[in-house]
């Protein structure tokens, strides 16, 4: 289950036993927020399967115009800066979550260490699967990629990979493994690859190596089919 809805379940039965109304409706303020950020994964993960916006707006019981105009930030692009194999749009969510992760952790750049936080926090079923399999979770990832900031930080300063190498990188590993579009598992594999070791020392600081990552990637079932146009 993603992180999202993890929080979903717990708020619910925290408002549902809530003992004072003005709590319970204070947790259910915050159940709509997870359920619009668990409304955005969803969809990604239709758009990026092959669903259709029309596909999604009949899921939602909303019209075509209404999913377009709700999502449209999500639609898969044509021209893109990953050396033109097109991102996902779970890809696009990752990064958008990957952005706001480096913001909490006052990081001035990007880093492959910001990509896996968004991996964890967008939650699907490859990438972020074989993550929580190795044993992590999003907030030990926070707590231990705080910690390593701090440590930088206390003495010189990490010399950063320049995101569009990474991009470079993830796009190169969706060629060798045959792919059209750049996916979540490239990203993720890219990322403990990389020449900056953030995102390794992140994962060993929690004692999972790295390779056990992959393996669990490796390891992981194929996807399921694509939507089918109707």
């Amino acid at each position: 289950m993603s992180v999202s809805g993890q929080r979903i379940c717990a708020l619910a039965e925290e408002a549902a036993e809530a003992a004072e109304p003005e709590a319970a409706l204070e947790t259910l303020t915050r159940i709509r927020a997870e359920l619009r950020e668990f409304e955005r994964q969803q969809v990604a993960r239709a758009l990026t399967r092959g669903c259709s916006y029309g596909d999604v707006a009949r899921a939602m019981g909303i019209s075509r115009q209404a999913a377009h105009r709700r999502f449209k930030d999500l639609a898969k692009q044509k021209s893109t800066r990953l050396d033109c194999l097109p991102p996902t749009p779970e890809v696009r969510l990752v990064f958008d979550y990957a952005r706001a992760e480096a913001r909490a952790l006052g990081a001035s750049v990007l880093a492959p260490v910001h990509v896996v936080l968004g991996i964890l926090r967008n939650g699907d079923p490859r990438a972020a699967a074989a993550l929580f399999a190795s044993g992590l979770d999003l907030e030990q990832a926070r707590r231990a990629a705080r910690a390593d900031r701090a440590s930088a930080d206390g003495g010189r300063h990490a010399q950063r990979v320049d995101i569009r190498t990474m991009l470079t990188e993830t796009a190169n590993c969706a060629r060798r493994r045959g792919s059209e579009e750049v996916e979540v598992e490239h990203l993720l594999r890219s990322a403990l690859t990389s020449d900056d070791r953030d995102a390794g020392r992140m994962l060993e600081r929690l004692g999972v190596a790295p390779d056990r990552v992959l393996a669990e990637l490796d390891a992981a079932p194929a996807d399921a089919p694509d939507c089918l146009e109707t």
